[in-house]
């Protein structure tokens, strides 16, 4: 548990040429005490590809915060996966590990927040980041079973509108997100003319017609889009 990812951490300070790290931790005792150790490993300024996986543990915003302050050294980045749901995370860290993913060189971002305390100040944040991120080709974002609303789900979307994007996995099912979420992420695919690929999971909210309307709207203009994922199970969107 702890004493086996603060030594990771400590092993990870020696190396300086790091440049791919994948780190897997879920289910295990895994508490802030060891995750704030692994992140602060982490500030490997030759690093490129970081995929840091702790699911299912106990680790929350400390280990957000000390992995956002490791990223933020980082400007050689290009690949982030970080995996975080299902653990004690609420807004403080997630919106310190948002930040700390507004890195330039970034073109592939996968944060599945799941099944955390995270709200719309985290999705707001992340939006925000987004927005400094101009090299995205792929976005990959679950935010799953929190209590995000329109009012993160709105800058959350606001910052997809991405021109090099190609690759949009969006899950924000089971929140309170409605239409207004909705439009802004129409607005946003429009300038995504690169976009190949869209899912799209928003089961179990309180989207409606006037919402998916105008995506699919905006879909039907999209040169490249070759491969489309709606789930739109339990909310108001007709079946006409």
């Amino acid at each position: 548990a702890d004493s086996t990812a603060a030594a990771l951490g400590t092993a990870l300070k020696s190396c300086g040429k790091l440049e791919k790290v994948d780190i897997c931790l879920y289910r295990t005792k895994l508490t802030d005490q060891g995750g704030q150790a692994l992140a602060a490993g982490l500030n490997r300024p030759e690093l490129q590809d970081l995929d840091l996986r702790l699911f299912d543990t106990a680790v929350g915003d400390g280990t957000a915060e000390a992995l956002a302050q490791s990223v933020r050294v980082l400007s050689k980045l290009t690949k982030a996966t970080v995996m975080l749901y299902s653990t004690k995370l609420t807004d403080r860290g997630g919106e310190a590990l948002a930040a700390g993913l507004n890195r330039p060189e970034l073109k592939d971002i996968v944060l599945y927040l799941q099944d955390t305390l995270v709200a719309d100040s985290t999705a707001s944040a992340i939006g925000t980041a987004l927005k400094f991120c101009g090299k995205l080709e792929k976005v990959d974002i679950c935010l799953y079973r929190t209590k995000l609303t329109d009012q993160g789900g709105q800058a959350l979307a606001a910052g997809l509108n991405r021109p090099e994007l190609q690759d949009l996995d969006l899950r924000l099912h089971k929140t309170e997100v409605a239409d207004e979420t909705a439009i802004a992420l129409g607005e946003s695919l429009s300038s995504c003319r690169k976009l190949v690929k869209l899912v799209l999971i928003v089961d179990d909210t309180k989207l409606g017609d006037p919402g998916m309307n105008c995506i699919v709207t905006v879909l039907a203009t999209l040169p490249k889009l070759a491969t489309i994922r709606l789930d739109l199970l339990r909310t108001n969107v007709s079946r006409q």
